[in-house]
């Protein structure tokens, strides 16, 4: 079995030129849960960056799943109730609210399955027996987890991964200590999931939508004080027998998602909520997405599949500086 790792910024930033620069930035770039961050900065509250890298380590120390002293392995390793930390408490909250929003579309409980194709541990996939996924399958759900005073419990045979919002959660915890510092200007990147703060000498933030059938630009949009979020198959697989098996898993199925769908950038003004519905809609595919936004008002998608583009309805006005 051919065995591949590629790692793509889903969006990337496309350098402004249209007006004369007015303020100088910096960006300085860590590496942290398993992503690149950029941080970008105006150069006179620069030092605030390392503060931003500091709560993305604090994340991921609560919330990797294959580190013993992390919450998120604690919650794995026992049945009974677990005390976690707040952040860890709130994201679990609000990966229930979108599982409940989307059918269980989004389901932290998938864990066993990601776990099972070994996506938890970066480089050591593997192509599990159709026995074994279809075990764990039947695991998966949401409404199994326990939450008690600030304590967590799941059903039997269950495992959790924040995979899928832990990132947007880090996001939203830099942007919003950002703002209580005064920067009005800023660019959280995390792997190509973003939060824009402000803008840049007065104009909006240009970001480009990358095309998954090629390396190149497939959209430029135009944000300010919202997240920008993607999900696509080509950030992580594994390929056998000619088909390529993403890292994106259908609770309905237990198997990586395979509808067509390549990415789905979803804007929202909560970071942790765009980085799961983002994946949610993945999962359900173009048809079922517009329902979800009469749940996450304010919420905009755009979907790229094998054969076409869908975008909701507000979507476009991000087409515009």
């Amino acid at each position: 079995m051919r065995r591949f790792l590629r790692f793509f910024l889903l969006v990337f930033l496309v350098h402004y030129t249209g007006c004369k620069r007015k303020q100088d930035f910096v960006t300085k770039t860590y590496l942290v849960m398993g992503t690149v961050l950029n941080v970008t900065l105006p150069d006179s509250c620069s030092t605030l960056c390392d503060s931003v890298f500091q709560i993305f380590k604090t994340i991921d120390s609560l919330m990797n799943p294959i580190k013993p002293w992390s919450d998120v392995y604690r919650i794995n390793s026992s049945r009974s109730l677990v005390a976690v930390h707040p952040y860890t408490l709130e994201c679990i909250r609000k990966a229930i609210q979108v599982s409940e929003a989307t059918g269980g579309a989004f389901d932290i409980t998938v864990g066993a399955i990601v776990h099972l194709w070994h996506f938890d541990e970066q480089g050591k996939y593997v192509f599990p027996e159709e026995d074994s996924i279809l075990k764990y399958q039947k695991y998966i759900n949401y409404r199994n987890i326990r939450i008690s005073d600030g304590k967590i419990a799941l059903g039997p045979h269950q495992r959790i991964t924040l995979a899928g919002i832990a990132k947007g959660y880090a996001i939203q915890l830099a942007a919003e200590y950002l703002k209580s510092k005064g920067t009005l200007s800023g660019i959280i990147d995390a792997g190509g999931d973003l939060y824009l703060l402000g803008s840049k000498d007065g104009a909006k933030w240009r970001v480009g939508i990358r095309d998954p059938h090629e390396e190149e630009i497939n959209r430029v949009i135009f944000l300010s004080n919202v997240a920008c979020c993607t999900s696509g198959d080509y950030e992580r697989y594994v390929e056998q027998g000619g088909q390529r098996y993403s890292h994106i898993f259908s609770p309905f199925t237990g198997y990586p998602v395979s509808s067509g769908v390549r990415s789905v950038t979803v804007i929202y003004k909560d970071a942790t909520l765009c980085d799961a519905l983002a994946t949610a809609i993945f999962v359900l595919g173009p048809e079922k997405a517009k329902d979800l936004q009469k749940s996450f008002e304010g919420m905009e998608y755009y979907i790229i599949t094998d054969d076409s583009t869908y975008l909701s309805e507000g979507f476009s006005r991000f087409f515009q500086e």
